[in-house]
């Protein structure tokens, strides 16, 4: 602050310090960043001489300041200071000048910041001037104000002599009073205003104001109040006597009476209507009503304005000033005004006054209170209000003389209160529905009480939905309070409204509920009210009661105590709530979150179900649920535990095996007085609380046939098992029911009682069967022979035979027991069989599979081991019983069966060695047995087994290798065990010759060539053509012949010999996997007839030579690093490889085993050298697996190690040593700098040669000077090179460095010399490079070169520190790890090679120095296709877009070719084919000068093509329909495209190749006897579908004729779609897939003409039944109804929908009106118009009279009825012809006649076809009549 005099107190202010300069340059970047500003950038404050000068007060926006006025004498700066701080942001300016003149000053705010106590150079400036009040004026808001309303406040201005504001008056005195008025008739003080203080008001002032009115002053505010109505004038001066000069202020005011119109807006009338105002004031904040007449005011109609249609002269709207009722007149609009009976104030403003529109009715509108929604609740008053609007939809105001007609129907409506003039109505909801409420506004009553007629009627009708009230169930919930468990979750259920509700809760800390209805409570205690709302309508609603309670209750309600096993009992559990004082029980509607604790007394009877255990029900809150596993009964204790109260509550439960009948399963069948014994088991035990409960009974139909015995067992039998035995008395049939249970008691309710059925036959037998008894193996099939009638049966010649009899009844069903009956068995040939009993019978019980066994019987028929036939028969002789049935002479008498006796079953052969191949299909013989065999085997996958039942044979197909036995089971003879066979599938193991090796020319020897297997077995010769066995010979001196005479197990050739020499023979043989076996090669020597020559020779003791080729097969023990060098100099290359222990262990050892090795390599510095692939340099990334070899590319001095670490791939595969997983190696490169001059632009060059070498000088002085060179021989070293003068340089066999000195003579005298360095040294390590460079798209990598690529392998060769020579002698050798993938050959140039890949996969390249292998380099060369995708499995129809990622240098894509374009069709712009034909044809893609690579493409004939279509689609014939889409493909993967597309080669596929037209789509309906085609109603055309893949049929309705309609909407059919390939002609392969068709349904009429006569017409409308269900006719105005549809019994297919008229006027004004049709499934919407006649006046029905004439008069008339007439007489005719003709008969169709139209139908002028006299061409075969001649 700024020091302004001494008698101002001098604050203590903190050291300010001088920052950092660090500190001081941050805050002036913070404080930089924050722009503050000043409130004001100018103040102007007022001169005064009195005590309390004006002040003002400065603020900043932030920071704190020091503020300092420049001319303190002028303005004083105040600073304000914060809350107890030194932070000031605001002061106070005070004007000081003591001199009535204008004086300046400027305020500075300098910025200081207090956590460092720093002032900144941050400042903030405002300019103060001091100036004397020339002027004051009041300032008001208005100049009107009302009697006794609020107070207006008055402001003063002040000026100085240049018009300038100033800033601030407070605290300057002013003198404020009501001056006279000038204007005014009396010039006395006016009485209409007086002047308040604040005080005195509601109002707050500013704090100098308040403190003024204290002191009883006043200042530049003042408040003024009106008394009553007149003008008043207010007066201002300044009160400081300086100012007396200055001029008063003055300020006229209008104080006015608050009085308004009832209504005050807008009015819109009717004409005719009225409207009665009222006239209101308010006074005090009240409204007063005020009667007329008025004391200071008259009502006038002012601004009559015409419409533009009306009357030119008159009133709009006239007045009665009486009663302020107004009348409208004619339409226009005009003012209803209030005019003040003082003249002088009839031009104040703000007298109220409004506009009334005279308009013409436009619409009425509905409103419904309360809830104002349209859906309502049964039973419920409301308020329904009909509004009038005009034509611009402005609301009409309804008077008492307007009539509105309302209609309420009295089914749905109660009317309780009506209006007269019809605009209110109080009504009750009925009955619950959906109902349309109609008004129309009618008529207005004059005042003279004529009632004029609107002339065109208002209506309107609104669609009201009716509800049945809201009710929630249940009643109420409530639920167990539960703090810290899960929530519980409740659906509530609704009945009534709308369906569609909004949900809210009174207390969510309670319950809460979601927009479902689930209510969430359980954890906070006490209730809650659930309210469910209805969208509809908020008014209605329903409520629920919510409670969480303490559980004090519990226990186990009535329920099933006994159950079958297997089944569930669910325990219903019922929990409360007890209050402890009203004793009130409140049942919990859901408890099922308690954790409940379930005992069980026995163990195993019962278990806990986990799925679903607690479920709440209707009468129960909780429930738990247990299996029955086992038979027995337990006591099953429920409890709980909450807040520490134990509740439990027990039950006993029993579990019962499930009941059934064991014996007979469903139906006894006996003969006359045989017994059956039926067996029942399970069903319900005794309670084990009340045994004495239990019952069980067999109850019959008919007593008196059947004797009925409870079987009573020993204890040991069954539990829970009853017998009966069963005695047939007399023929008959009946049903038996067994029943068991226990009887309701108090401990069980609700007991369990079981029921069964059987049925007990008894008749006489009809038949008779004897067939042998079969034992066959167990889970083999039985004998077939039983299936077989009247054949010929084997049995065995060895054993004896049981034969088992079985008897039948008419029905062929078997009897269960025939002992009553007498037998008598015969042998034909005693010889071969007979019996030793021919009289006794062994009754045998034999299940049948089901449980219910029945009695045969058993005879032995004995046997002598010779081989026959025989012929067995029993007879029927009688029964046993005396008297024997009456009807016993129908039964039958014997049955016969004839038996084959033959021996067991052999296999032949019994052993045999098997060569496996899958062409070999060895054949086993059966010799004997019945010829029903089961063949097995003990091994099932060696083999696979073909039983030939027509040959008796077994053929065997060879699958692995291995050793089975083969059993043959007789499936129809006594079995003792199988037939067997040993066998044993083998590979070959090897092949062995057998000759004499030497062989005399001219002489033959036998040669025999085996194949063994594994256990030295030979094969069979037959195998051999399996094998591809045969011999071959290194050279031609032997010929070889096979001879005619084989043995089974070898080949035996005849070996000549035709020429002297040595030769070769060995045996080749391949197994199924194509693997090759070669015998050990035979040595064999031709030689001469023996003689010596010469008769004598010397030898030294063991000479010999001897020729070899060792292969060592070892693992891995080791790797190493092939680094040549370790020390290189920078910016050089040097390749690094992987190599084993040993020099012999080269990349060509492991590089390329199976299973790989990966190669994973690292470095510790990558600055100071890069690790890279080989073929980096062309951009190719190998994969790991081929990563062995690699270059070194120094980059920095400095030293680093290289790391590789070998893993194996397959850990099983054994080829590291130890079974270790990886080995590693490391070596330590040193890289420095080369030695350079110090300046590196100037470097010389030297020439760097290894040993024995030479190299050609060239200079670029050739030819245009004379060129010399010359070694120097100052060096010690300098023979290491010779030179021969014209620039050939030798080296010799000597490492150096020399000098040489080239000198060039120039012809113009002027001499040139050089000298550089020629240093000779070994050659340390060579490098292979290869090219060309392949360039790929952004982000994609090769890790292959491209099939069909040309390489060219360049060698280079370096020095021990990775220097280049410029020349070079080595003697190259190339070695290949395969020869099939790359054809590579020398080079154009010295050191270089070229190859072509041609196959897939790599090749390991290796070269090395011949003299010294050492130097050497190993390349890996990875070829794979570059164009993608694989086209395996292309078939014809196949769509493929193929792509490569190859691109020329510049980024440009090759050229597309491809070899037989008619094969695979190709557009080789965008690399896109189809594929048309079966063949072979290759895709090129060509980068001009880089790489031409290909891809073979294996077209193949389609099988089959696949139809699909989305099945919520369907085919109709309706115009509007869609197109129906049926996806094809020619194979079975679903689609034909392959690859990912382009958008340039999609556009090919749709614009250029065109797919589709190798498919023809064709449609055919299903109904044969439908004569339309397909064609006709659909087109189809094949495309492409390129979001598919597939080809699609696009079917298309057609256009379709009047008639087609009308045949096809009661077609019952479907759609056949088909396609063919253009390609193949024939339909192998054809697929033809059914699709839905619903027909269009047809209209037979597009107008109905109805009249007041004839208020009711017809629509009628084909079609099917699905299309009928789903019609939808309903009309287009309200005017119409359609009241139901009905069926027509002559017609199928054919509905009638009756049209009524509402109201006849409105449908005459009403144009047009329609009757629409449509229905969702075809997507039809048809309309038909519908018209009324005009009505007749007086006139026209006189002319009535003349009808007659005026139809004879019309010719054309006469002539239509004519040939109407004779049209409908053919159509009988021929008709009725037709019928008598032929048989056939076909729906009667209903046909109206032209001559007779039907009631409300009129004819078009083109009839419909349906309407014809004629028949549809379609429907020529079929005959209509419109009678029947059949009674």
């Amino acid at each position: 602050m700024t020091d302004s005099g001494a008698s101002r107190p001098r604050r203590s202010r903190p050291f300010v310090g001088r920052p950092t300069p660090r500190v001081a340059l941050l805050l002036q970047c913070l404080l930089g960043t924050l722009a503050n500003k000043l409130n004001v950038p100018q103040v102007l404050l007022p001169f005064g001489r009195e005590p309390g000068r004006v002040p003002f007060l400065l603020e900043a926006q932030r920071g704190c300041y020091t503020w300092h006025s420049t001319h303190h004498d002028a303005v004083t700066v105040e600073p304000l200071y914060e809350n107890g701080t030194l932070c000031s942001q605001k002061a106070v300016l005070v004007a000081e000048s003591s001199q009535p003149i204008r004086l300046s000053s400027i305020i500075l705010a300098r910025e200081i910041v207090f956590g460092f106590i720093i002032v900144t150079d941050h400042e903030l400036r405002c300019d103060v001037k001091v100036d004397v009040i020339h002027s004051i004026e009041i300032i008001s808001r208005t100049r009107e104000l009302y009697v006794d309303d609020s107070p207006l406040e008055l402001m003063v201005r002040a000026l100085d002599a240049e018009g300038n504001t100033f800033s601030s008056l407070a605290g300057m005195m002013f003198e404020w009073s009501v001056a006279q008025d000038k204007e005014s008739a009396r010039e006395e003080l006016s009485s209409k205003i007086r002047i308040l203080k604040y005080s005195e008001a509601e109002y707050s002032p500013p704090v100098y104001i308040a403190e003024m009115e204290k002191e009883e002053k006043q200042g530049d505010m003042i408040l003024v109040s009106g008394i009553r109505t007149g003008a008043a004038v207010v007066k201002v001066r300044i009160y400081e006597p300086f100012y007396k000069n200055v001029a008063a202020a003055l300020i006229r005011l209008l104080v006015l009476e608050n009085i308004f119109l009832i209504p005050s807006h807008d009015i819109y009338l009717l004409v005719g209507a009225y409207i009665k105002y009222r006239v209101a004031k308010m006074v005090q904040g009240r409204m007063t009503e005020v009667e007329f007449p008025l004391e200071h005011y008259t009502l006038e109609m002012q601004d009559h304005r015409i419409a533009f249609n009306g009357s030119l002269s008159g009133k709009v709207a006239l007045l009665d000033e009486k009663t302020a009722t107004v009348t409208a007149v004619q339409l226009g609009q005009t003012n209803l005004v209030f005019v003040h009976k003082n003249v002088h104030m009839r031009s104040v403003s703000g007298l109220p006054n409004c506009t009334i529109y005279v308009v013409e009715p436009g619409f009425l509108d509905f409103t419904v209170q309360p809830g104002d929604r349209w859906s309502l609740e049964v039973g419920q008053v409301y308020v329904i209000t009909v509004e009038v609007f005009d034509k611009s939809s402005t609301k009409v105001y309804i008077s008492d003389n307007l009539r509105i007609m309302f209609q309420f129907l009295q089914e749905y409506f109660e009317e309780q209160l009506t209006t007269v003039n019809g605009s209110y109505h109080v009504v009750k909801a009925l009955k619950s529905g959906v109902v349309l409420i109609n008004a129309s506004l009618t008529s207005i009553i004059y005042q003279n009480k004529n009632i004029q007629l609107i002339k065109f009627p208002v209506v309107h009708q609104q669609e009201v939905k009716i509800y049945f009230p809201i009710k929630l169930t249940p009643n109420f919930l409530a639920f167990p309070h539960h703090p810290m468990g899960i929530l519980y979750r409740y659906k509530v259920q609704v009945e009534g409204g709308s369906g569609n509700f909004t949900w809210t809760s009174s207390n969510e800390t309670v319950a809460v509920v979601t927009t479902k209805g689930v209510v969430t409570a359980g954890q906070v205690r006490g209730n809650s009210t659930v309210l469910a709302r209805d969208v509809q309508n908020p008014f209605r609603y329903g409520e629920i009661k919510i409670y969480v309670l303490k559980l004090n209750k519990m226990e186990l309600l009535p329920f099933h105590a006994d159950v079958e096993i297997g089944q569930i009992i669910e325990i219903p559990i019922a929990m409360y709530h007890v209050n402890k004082e009203t004793k009130e029980v409140i049942v919990f509607t859901d408890c099922s979150h308690l954790l409940l604790h379930l005992n069980m007394d026995k163990q195993g009877v019962f278990t806990l179900l986990k799925e679903g255990i607690q479920r709440p029900g209707p009468t129960h809150c909780s429930s738990t649920h247990i299996a029955a596993k086992s038979l027995g009964h337990t006591l099953v204790t429920v409890s709980v535990t909450e807040y520490e109260e134990y509740l439990e509550s027990s039950a006993t439960f029993a579990a019962y095996e499930p009941l059934k009948a064991v014996n007979p399963v469903e139906v006894a069948l006996v003969t006359w007085r045989s017994a059956k014994e039926m067996v029942f088991e399970g069903g319900p035990c005794p309670w084990i609380l009340e045994p004495s409960r239990f019952f069980l009974e067999l109850s019959m139909e008919k007593t008196e046939k059947i004797e009925l015995t409870q079987v009573r067992l020993p204890a040991k039998r069954k539990q829970n098992q009853y017998i009966y035995r069963v005695l047939c008395l007399d023929l008959g049939e009946q049903a038996l029911t067994f029943r068991i249970g226990n009887h309701p008691g108090i401990l069980n309710p609700s007991p369990a009682v079981e029921a069964v059925q059987v049925r007990f036959m008894c008749a006489h037998p009809a038949s008779m069967s004897v067939t042998p008894v079969y034992r066959v193996p167990a889970g083999a099939q039985p004998c077939p022979l039983p299936q077989h009638n009247k054949q010929l049966i084997p049995v065995s010649s060895l054993r004896d035979t049981v034969l088992e009899l079985a008897v039948f009844d008419q029905h062929r069903r078997k009897f269960d027991n025939f002992s009553s009956l007498m037998l008598e068995w015969k042998s034909s040939n005693e010889t071969l069989a007979h019996f030793e009993d021919y009289n006794s019978v062994e009754m045998v019980a034999k299940d049948d599979g089901s449980g219910q066994t029945r009695l045969h019987g058993h005879q032995v028929l004995k046997v002598h081991q010779l081989k026959g036939t025989v012929l067995i028969g029993v007879n029927f002789v009688g029964y046993s019983e005396n008297k024997s049935p009456k009807e016993l002479s129908n039964s039958p008498r014997s049955a016969a069966v004839e038996l084959l006796l033959v021996d067991d079953v052999t296999i032949l052969p019994e052993n045999a060695t098997i060569y496996n191949h899958p062409d070999v299909k060895e054949i086993f013989s059966l010799v004997e047995g019945s010829g029903y065999f089961l063949v097995n085997s003990s091994e099932q996958d060696i083999v696979t087994i073909t039983y030939m039942e027509a040959e008796s044979s077994v053929q065997l197909v060879p699958v692995h290798p291995g050793f089975l036995t083969l059993e043959v089971y007789d499936l129809c003879l006594a079995f003792l065990g199988p037939a067997v066979a040993y066998l044993r599938v083998s590979d070959i193991q090897e092949l062995e010759l057998d000759l004499i090796d030497k062989v005399e020319i001219g002489k033959t020897v036998l040669v025999t060539v085996r194949a063994l297997s594994p256990s030295k077995r030979p094969f069979r010769n037959k195998y051999f053509r399996n094998m591809e066995l045969k011999l071959q010979l290194a050279s031609a001196i032997v010929t070889l012949t096979l001879m005619e005479e084989q043995d089974k197990y070898s080949e035996n050739y005849i070996l000549r010999a035709v020429a002297i020499g040595q030769t070769t023979l060995v045996a080749v043989a391949r197994d199924k996997m194509g693997r090759k076996f070669t015998s050990p090669p035979r040595q064999i020597e031709v030689f001469p007839p023996f003689r010596l020559v010469p008769e004598k020779m010397t030898l030294i003791p063991t000479n010999m030579m001897q020729d070899e080729v060792h292969i060592e097969v070892v693992q891995l023990r080791a790797v190493r690093i092939l680094a040549p060098a370790t020390r290189l100099i920078t910016a050089t290359e040097m390749p690094v490889y992987v190599l084993g222990v040993t020099s012999t262990q080269t990349p060509f050892s492991f590089s390329n085993a199976n299973p790989g090795l990966t190669f994973h390599w690292s470095m510790s510095k990558r600055d100071v050298l890069d690790l890279v692939p080989r073929h980096s340099e062309v951009f190719l990334q190998l994969p790991v697996e081929n990563n062995f070899a690699m270059v070194v590319h120094t980059k920095a001095a400095g030293r680093t190690s290289i790391k590789v670490t070998v893993r194996c791939m397959n850990s099983s595969s054994g080829q590291l040593e130890g079974d270790l997983l990886e080995l590693s190696d490391e070596v330590q490169i040193l890289v420095f700098e080369k030695l350079q001059l110090f300046f590196p632009e100037c470097q010389p060059e030297r020439i760097l040669m290894p040993m024995n070498s030479q190299f050609r000088l060239h200079t670029n002085r050739e030819g245009a000077a004379f060129v010399s060179s010359r070694v120097l021989r100052c060096f010690p070293n300098s023979s290491v090179i010779e030179e021969d003068g014209e620039g050939l340089l030798k080296a010799g066999s000597i490492a150096g460095t020399a000098v040489l000195e080239v000198t060039s003579v120039e012809p113009f005298g002027v001499n040139q010399t050089t000298i550089t360095g020629v240093q000779v040294a070994p050659v340390t390590y060579l490098r292979m490079s290869s090219r060309p460079v392949l360039y790929t798209a952004r982000g994609r990598t090769l890790a292959a070169f491209p099939v069909g690529v040309s390489l060219a392998f360049t060698v280079q060769f370096y020095n021990s520190i990775g220097e280049k020579f410029h020349t070079h002698n080595t003697q190259l050798h190339l070695a290949l790890n395969r020869d099939d993938l790359l054809l590579i050959g020398p080079g154009s140039g010295n050191y270089t090679y070229m190859a072509q890949a041609v196959n897939t996969g790599v090749t390991l390249l290796g070269i090395w120095d011949r003299r010294h292998p050492g130097v050497a380099d190993y390349v890996p060369v990875a070829v794979e296709h570059a164009i993608e995708p694989d086209t395996q499995h292309t078939l014809v129809g196949d769509v493929i877009c193929f792509r490569t990622h190859l691109l020329n240098h510049d980024g440009e894509p090759g050229i597309w070719m491809i070899s037989a374009d008619n094969i695979l069709q190709t557009d080789t712009g965008t690399g896109v084919g189809v594929a048309r034909r079966p063949g072979v044809a290759t895709v090129f893609h060509d980068i001009p000068g880089v790489v031409k690579t290909y891809r073979e493409v294996v077209v193949n004939a389609s099988s089959r093509l696949t139809l699909s279509y989305d099945l919520k689609t369907y085919l109709t014939n309706s115009p509007s329909s869609a197109v129906f889409k049926l996806f094809i493909t020619t194979g079975r993967n679903g689609a034909n495209l392959k690859g990912s597309c382009t958008s340039s080669q999609a556009l090919a596929i749709t614009t250029i190749l065109l797919p589709e037209t190798l498919v023809v789509c064709h449609v055919q309906f299903s109904n044969t006897l439908l004569d339309i085609p397909a064609s006709k109603v659909f087109h189809v055309h094949a495309g492409f579908s390129m979001e598919r893949g597939a080809y699609v049929c696009l079917i298309k309705v057609r256009p379709q004729s009047e008639g087609l309609l009308q045949a096809l909407s009661v077609a019952d059919t479907s759609v056949y779609g088909w396609a063919t390939l253009v390609s193949e002609r024939s339909k192998n392969g054809m697929q033809r897939t059914l699709i839905p068709f619903i027909p269009a349904f047809y209209v037979n009429q597009s107008e109905l003409v109805l009249s007041h006569r004839q208020d009711v017409g017809e629509i009628r409308v084909l079609g099917v039944d699905r299309v009928l269900e789903k019609l939808e006719v309903f009309p287009s105005s309200p005017v119409l109804v359609v009241s139901g549809h009905r069926h027509s019994s002559l017609t199928p297919g054919l509905v009638v929908y009756p049209v009524r008229v509402v109201n006849f006027t409105s449908l005459q004004q009403t144009s047009p009106v329609f009757i629409n049709i449509c229905c969702v499934l075809t997507s039809q919407s048809e309309a038909v118009v519908v018209r009324a006649l005009k009505e007749k006046s007086g006139a026209d029905q006189c002319e009535d009279s003349s009808v007659l004439q005026k139809f004879l008069g019309s010719h054309q008339t006469i002539l239509f009825t004519l040939f109407a007439v004779l049209a409908s007489t053919a159509f009988v005719f021929l008709a009725y012809n037709a019928f008598l003709n032929k048989i056939q008969t076909v729906p009667v169709v209903y046909v109206p006649t032209l001559g007779a139209p039907q009631p409300g139908f009129v004819p078009t002028r083109s009839p419909p076809p349906f309407m014809s006299p004629q028949s549809p061409p379609v429907q020529n075969r079929l005959q209509h009549w419109l009678w029947s001649v059949r009674h």
